[in-house]
């Protein structure tokens, strides 16, 4: 069985194929969005060279339902039914980004994967991904049955112990109200703007007046809602941070602000402390995912 994965955001998509081994990482290939009218027409010039395939996993950086999906920040709709007659494949499976990064933590090790704090547990079955980037998400694997648990985290309000980091931060508090406000590429600007007055692209914040200190209360408000997660998923099997935003603050000198509530929490005997955090590194992980779960559903 050969099939194509695919990991669409809404500025590149990346295609692989994948085999029951995982994917071919000689496959992977990067196109730029902007180059095409929506996916149909990139995965049939990947195609172009593989033209029989049987079946295709699609990430997708966006909400995904009933066999539909679109992406958050690009006017481009999936259909599966409507992908899989295009490309004559045999199905076509579409799912959120996050929940493709839940599968992935299943399968990467090594290098793909940079080891934080806490102590690595691969015999606990259940797991985190914790992804902010654009947008912001999480998604709770169980390892052993490849059940991976979709969520909306960055829709939720803020829970009280990050809402109480930003009184006295910023003169408006409510200007933060839902995870996605806060802890997302967007949001992570505006906190900024907010501190500072300076508006500038998220991936500049860091080289801005004040930036240091932003990068600082993000991660203190990271730090304060993953131990809060920590005690709604119990992922004793690893908490793993995922996305541009993650890179940002987990590899910062404010790195320790975001581990400091999980490593410091005694209420729970030593459990919080020990549960392992890692920073997912392998930008082509949530390819990854999509042959992991065409391997356990296939």
């Amino acid at each position: 069985m050969l099939y194509l994965v695919a990991d669409v955001g809404g500025t590149n998509c990346r295609l692989a194929l994948a085999d029951a081994e995982g994917v071919r990482a000689e496959t992977v290939k990067r196109f730029r969005n902007d180059n095409y009218s929506g996916f149909a027409e990139v995965a049939r010039v990947f195609m172009a060279d593989h033209p029989v395939l049987d079946a295709a996993a699609i990430a997708i950086a966006g909400p995904v339902g009933k066999g539909e999906g679109r992406l958050t920040n690009r006017d481009w709709h999936f259909d599966a039914a409507a992908l899989a007659s295009e490309l004559s494949l045999g199905a076509v499976h579409l799912l959120n980004d996050l929940e493709a990064h839940g599968h992935a933590i299943c399968v990467l090790s090594g290098p793909s994967l940079e080891h934080l704090s806490g102590t690595p547990a691969p015999d606990e079955p259940q797991a985190m991904v914790v992804g902010l980037g654009t947008g912001f998400n999480v998604a709770v694997a169980h390892r052993p049955s490849g059940v991976v648990f979709a969520a909306e985290m960055g829709h939720a309000c803020v829970p009280q112990s990050v809402a109480t980091i930003l009184d006295g931060a910023v003169a408006d508090p409510s200007a933060f109200r839902t995870v996605e406000h806060l802890l997302a590429g967007r949001g992570f600007a505006n906190l900024h703007h907010a501190r500072t007055g300076i508006h500038c692209l998220p991936e500049d914040v860091g080289a801005s007046d004040g930036g240091a200190e932003t990068i600082a209360l993000a991660a203190r408000a990271l730090g304060a809602l993953v131990r809060e997660l920590a005690y709604i998923y119990l992922p004793e099997g690893g908490i793993f941070f995922n996305g541009s935003l993650a890179q940002t603050l987990i590899k910062s000198p404010a790195r320790d602000l975001a581990l400091a509530p999980l490593l410091a929490d005694d209420r729970f005997g030593d459990r919080m402390p020990n549960i392992p955090t890692y920073l997912m590194t392998n930008d082509a992980s949530a390819l990854h995912g999509c042959a992991r779960y065409l391997r356990v559903t296939s």
